[in-house]
């Protein structure tokens, strides 16, 4: 992690135990385009565990798990909870107001490194083209995630 606001770095552990259906993604991206970041909230809610996010000692469910492969043999991993995913360490916490951030989309290459960045679910987008839900303007948003390793990587 990487951030002013998040001064102090800590391992996150992403522990995707299966992956959506079809039908929960093509639902999740119709919410998105038609009925905005409340139906998306609430839409999760009712989503299946598929893992965890675990930071801090927090726990947070994931409920929507979608990849999707780059031509280049990388990963893209796109994560959501119905709950804010807080990031920051317990001591900041209480200063802190909490943020919406409920999705995560990580970048991995082929050999398992990447980086992964946070946002709400107003700053989500359908590419109906390539079949994800991503983040809009990634490129431009904040890393909240340095050093991302695939575990099945590890090893090679």
């Amino acid at each position: 992690m990487a951030s002013a606001g998040r001064p102090a770095f800590a391992l996150v552990r992403i522990n995707i135990a299966q992956w959506s259906t079809d039908l929960d993604h093509r639902q999740l991206g119709r919410a998105i385009q038609e009925q905005g970041p409340v139906a998306v909230s609430h839409l999760l809610a009712g989503y299946p565990s598929l893992g965890s996010i675990s930071v801090f000692d927090r726990e947070f469910t994931i409920r929507y798990a979608w990849q999707a492969t780059d031509r280049g043999g990388g990963q893209r991993i796109y994560v959501a909870s119905d709950e804010p995913i807080q990031m920051a360490s317990p001591e900041f916490l209480k200063f802190a107001d909490p943020e919406p951030l409920t999705f995560l989309e990580l970048r991995v290459d082929r050999n398992g490194d990447g980086i992964g960045k946070l946002s709400d679910a107003v700053r989500l987008s359908v590419d109906d083209s390539r079949n994800v839900i991503e983040l809009r303007d990634f490129d431009r948003r904040p890393v909240d995630l340095l050093m991302v390793r695939d575990e099945l990587h590890l090893y090679d």
